[in-house]
């Protein structure tokens, strides 16, 4: 049976119980199969499988099942992978997660492993299995990588934190904000061209042990120098850096984040599809990029 469901497409994977019951709309699949990159900017060195995981324990995005899709026709598209879309946590048992080389969170919420059923001491042993199994395949040399509220899951969780690079406080900005490439020359930012831009979506804060640039790559930041005094002051980090995108490493492994993804648009914009592109194929290994931090703790 398990070979059966991760042979399914993806269309028939959201009528099996566990994946995602809603399909997105027709019109924007058109819009997304529209925006797709012909080409991934590495040639895979192996055959690569991802995990996309969308399981949600709280707030619920409308943009989850166009996100899968198009993560899903990003990868069949260019060739750079082949994903499998869940919602159902037993994906994370170590022999079921040893078949990929990624898992990517997109927009999880809060403790997606808890199962439903069972005491609380079971719920808890269960939890407690999965969590360890996603740490030691990412410790192991595997890839994670998360959109927008992957970081708004697991936010007492210290290790999850580490790895996603991110812990969300709220979101002061849900309007046009300008960005600013924090790394130019950084292969995960090519699709940008060098050049600084403005997009809409909802801008994440995060929690100030968090999101620091003492110990993650930052790619791209909010450019709060552009902003008006009202804008600015929805921001309340202590070191004054709203961090979008970044990279880092964990273990063996190689992680990636952006927060860009809470609206539907956000996945028919080619830029930002080849931002993420670049972001995942950096995570599989495929990618070379520097992700040393550059700040330097004080």
């Amino acid at each position: 049976m398990r070979r059966f469901l991760l042979a399914l497409p993806l269309a028939m994977l959201f009528a099996v119980p566990g994946f995602a019951q809603k399909v997105a709309n027709p019109k924007d699949v058109e819009k997304v199969e529209k925006a797709l990159p012909t080409e991934a900017p590495a040639k895979p060195k192996a055959k690569r499988n991802i995990l996309i995981f969308s399981k949600t324990a709280g707030f619920r995005h409308s943009s989850i099942e166009l996100g899968t899709r198009a993560i899903t026709m990003l990868g069949d598209k260019t060739g750079a992978y082949t994903a499998f879309a869940t919602e159902d946590e037993s994906y994370f048992e170590p022999e079921k997660l040893a078949k990929f080389d990624a898992v990517f969170m997109l927009n999880t919420t809060e403790d997606v492993f808890k199962p439903k059923a069972g005491s609380n001491e079971e719920k808890t042993k269960r939890e407690t299995e999965l969590k360890a199994s996603l740490l030691d395949f990412v410790k192991s040399g595997k890839g994670l990588i998360g959109i927008h509220s992957a970081t708004d899951t697991y936010k007492g969780w210290k290790e999850y934190n580490q790895m996603m690079g991110g812990a969300f406080v709220s979101h002061p900005w849900h309007k046009k904000v300008p960005v600013k490439l924090t790394d130019p020359k950084s292969p995960v930012n090519a699709a940008f061209d060098g050049k600084d831009f403005e997009i809409a979506d909802e801008i994440y804060m995060f929690r100030d042990d968090t999101a620091k640039a003492t110990d993650r790559r930052f790619l791209l930041e909010m450019d709060i120098s552009k902003m008006d005094q009202k804008d600015k002051d929805g921001g309340k980090r202590k070191d004054g850096t709203y961090a979008i995108s970044w990279i880092s490493t964990f273990g063996k492994g190689r992680t990636f984040y952006c927060s860009l993804g809470h609206r539907e648009e956000i996945f028919w914009n080619t830029t930002v599809l080849k931002h993420y592109l670049a972001g995942i194929q950096y995570a599989l290994g495929d990618l070379e990029a520097d992700a040393t931090a550059k700040a330097k703790a004080k």
